[in-house]
């Protein structure tokens, strides 16, 4: 039987502020100079830590791929990639070590790949983006987050689109900060609000 995430579309698209932003899957290995090139840049190096040698950064998203609990995307604006998305069933996780997951729980990992776009406002379209794929493509009913409690951007926008700090966890590599976002409040969130109006869903 596939799993939640082997059944999510291979693209996805959006319209926010006169620009359409999308999802396309990853293609390996025809994405892994664009990914080497991302996971190398300054402002990702040190919340990603997968700066390595290109064989063993292969090795790492061949594991990815072959790791059916999540599907992994290219972010795009215009038709232009720039930036990277994991998307991935919570309860199959290690997230699992840290919250009682329930089996429809999804979560997602993103970064913005080209410098040129970051602090430039993309951050909220492309979560919105995120939120709104997954709710509408599975029968998730809360979507979680565990950044690093250090990422200002994310305090940043996770009150506009419904996410709810629980509480901080020790994993071994962060501190992180656990964020319950529920589907319905998502839909009603000013965020959400502010790109599709009171009529949309």
């Amino acid at each position: 039987m596939p799993t939640i995430t082997q059944n999510l579309p291979d693209t996805f698209a959006v319209e926010a502020y006169q620009k359409t932003f999308g999802l396309r899957a990853v293609k390996y290995p025809e994405d892994m100079p664009l990914l080497y090139k991302w996971m190398h840049a300054e402002h990702v190096v040190e919340q990603w830590q997968l700066h390595l040698p290109m064989p063993q950064l292969r090795v790492h998203f061949e594991k990815m791929l072959a790791d059916d609990h999540h599907r992994l995307y290219i972010i795009l604006c215009e038709g232009v990639p720039i930036g990277y998305a994991e998307i991935y069933e919570a309860a199959r996780d290690r997230l699992s070590y840290y919250y009682k997951a329930k089996e429809s729980d999804m979560g997602w990992h993103m970064l913005l790949g080209d410098p040129a776009v970051v602090g430039k406002g993309y951050l909220k379209p492309i979560i919105m983006m995120l939120n709104k794929f997954i709710f509408e493509h599975t029968d998730a009913k809360k979507i979680v987050g565990e950044p690093d409690s250090k990422v200002e951007a994310y305090k940043w926008v996770a009150d506009g689109f419904a996410y709810h700090l629980q509480r901080l966890i020790d994993m071994p590599e962060k501190k992180a900060s656990l964020y319950f976002c529920n589907r319905d409040e998502f839909f009603e969130s000013s965020g959400y609000l502010k790109f599709y109006g009171a009529v949309a869903q």
